[in-house]
């Protein structure tokens, strides 16, 4: 990238817009990294990155064109002050980078003529989820389950906790009669719980989610029932295929570690492998004539396949995004709000209501899961995010 002494300011300026808001491309990193070689450049830096400062800039130059105002000013001076202009941009240079942050922050972000306004209006506060799951048993009755233990072991005739105490309500012979009767695991919002599978298969499962699987499996398959968001490693068995079934999809696997995120009010099913190997395809269609007809798509570790109404591809991820839930913390990479509240509304059971429709902006960072509320809405205003926190209502506003 060229940067003559002109533009360099307005380029800079633009570039870490978009480094804060997480769409810088390598060449433009590049270029920031080298303009941060300077003392007083890094110092620029670290003052526009104070939400603060690029908020009271939005309220000074929110009609402002820099395009515009830019020719103007060339336009209003002779070919001999366009030297000393040269030499006070070298020295102005810091007034310009704010400028142009601040516009660009600005246009990036407004929808329908408005810019997305800066709020830290949460008073209140809301713990963070934790270990919580009630288990229902085929006969009917439902436990809720220790939140001082964080998973369950299905074994032969009992079931128990990780920790190997048992529960005693659920052993005997109710709850082993076979393949064909399922029990189930459901984690409220704002809970998390760990399950072991009669075959040693391990399931994280996710907040407002609900496993269903039998108390040990057929001869033929293995088979789990999901709503909601899981993260499945399976163990192997040639013999036994193990398969997914969700709303709208079915996956078949031979032993591996995958996630799968198919709750009801999200617009599609994903699901991200990890390792192994997985075939996907629309529900109902996983059959020798889906794989004659090409209906299916085969994952790799690395890669995403998507379910959107009767639509199924697949692409290319970084699977850390759609995996950091099990290991206690949020990752974000360029993600879009709506997406990063969703995940909120679930972990801290919440709503989330949106005066002005949903803004447009994404977010790239990670936060342990073990904040409460107001830690996660204190690192998003960061951003430009109008959020406020009313008892257990985000409220998003322009």
């Amino acid at each position: 990238m060229d940067l003559n002494r002109e533009n360099t300011s307005i380029i800079i300026g633009r570039i870490i817009a978009r480094s804060i808001g997480g769409t810088i491309t390598p060449a433009e990193q590049a270029v920031l990294d080298d303009w941060l070689q300077d003392d007083r450049h890094r110092q620029i830096y670290r003052t526009i990155c104070k939400s603060q400062s690029i908020n009271d800039s939005l309220s000074k130059f929110e009609e402002f064109d820099v395009n515009e105002g830019y020719q103007r000013f060339q336009a209003s001076i002779g070919k001999k002050n366009r030297i000393k202009y040269r030499m006070w941009m070298a020295t102005a240079a810091a007034v310009m980078v704010f400028l142009a942050v601040s516009v660009t922050i600005y246009v990036v972000t407004r929808k329908e003529g408005q810019p997305i306004k800066l709020a830290s209006t949460h008073r209140t506060d809301i713990a963070p989820g934790g270990n919580r799951a009630t288990l229902t048993l085929a006969d009917g009755r439902t436990i809720t389950l220790d939140e001082a233990r964080d998973g369950i072991v299905i074994g032969s005739g009992a079931i128990t906790y990780r920790d190997g105490n048992p529960l005693a309500e659920v052993t005997g012979n109710g709850e082993d009669r076979g393949a064909t009767t399922f029990l189930e695991l459901s984690t409220p919002k704002g809970g998390t719980y760990q399950i072991t599978l009669s075959d040693g298969t391990q399931v994280w499962l996710n907040a407002g989610s609900t496993l269903k699987y039998p108390p040990r499996f057929s001869d033929a398959e293995r088979t789990v029932e999901l709503t909601g968001e899981a993260y499945f490693s399976v163990v192997k068995d040639t013999k036994k295929p193990f398969k997914v079934v969700s709303a709208g999809q079915e996956i078949q696997v031979l032993g591996t570690e995958f996630n799968v995120s198919a709750y009801p009010d999200d617009p599609e099913i994903k699901t991200t492998l990890v390792e192994g190997k997985v075939r996907l395809s629309l529900a109902g269609e996983l059959s020798g004539a889906a794989v004659e007809n090409d209906k299916y798509v085969e994952l790799v570790p690395g890669e995403q396949g998507i379910i959107s109404g009767e639509n199924l591809t697949k692409a290319n991820v970084d699977t850390e995004p759609y995996t950091a839930w099990k290991a206690g913390y949020f990752y974000f990479k360029k993600t879009p709000v709506e997406e990063i509240l969703r995940q909120a509304a679930r972990w801290y059971d919440v709503e989330v209501v949106y005066q002005d429709g949903v803004p447009y902006e994404t977010f790239s960072g990670d936060i342990k899961r073990d904040v409460s509320l107001r830690g996660l809405l204190d690192i998003l205003q960061h951003s430009t995010i109008n959020v406020s926190l009313k008892e257990s209502t985000l409220i998003v506003r322009k």
